[in-house]
């Protein structure tokens, strides 16, 4: 399906009230937004990450994704995680985390 008016793909043109209901499901996305920019340390961003795509992924039908980060969540919370992202992003980036 092929929309040639940007206003309709971007929702620009619905009406108020549909645009309100957008915004209502899609604000706690700000939320998790602000808890990455405010993050300590890279690997409570990378957790805020992991977070923020758990609850976009909640927003498909698709379960695998959610499995998945669940499973990515749980990994960086252990000790083991946490010192396997440092490791990484020492590597990837030429310090500590």
């Amino acid at each position: 399906m092929e929309i040639d008016n940007d206003e309709e793909l971007y929702g620009a043109g619905f009406p108020l009230i549909e645009k309100l209901k957008l915004l209502a499901e899609w604000a706690p996305l700000i939320a998790q937004l602000q808890a990455i920019g405010s993050a300590a340390s890279p690997h409570e961003q990378a957790v805020a990450v992991v977070k923020t795509a758990q609850w976009a992924a909640g927003k498909s039908m698709n379960t695998l994704d959610d499995e998945a980060l669940k499973h990515v969540e749980a990994v960086l919370r252990t000790p083991e995680g946490k010192a396997m992202f440092n490791w990484a992003y020492g590597k990837l980036f030429g310090g500590a985390a």
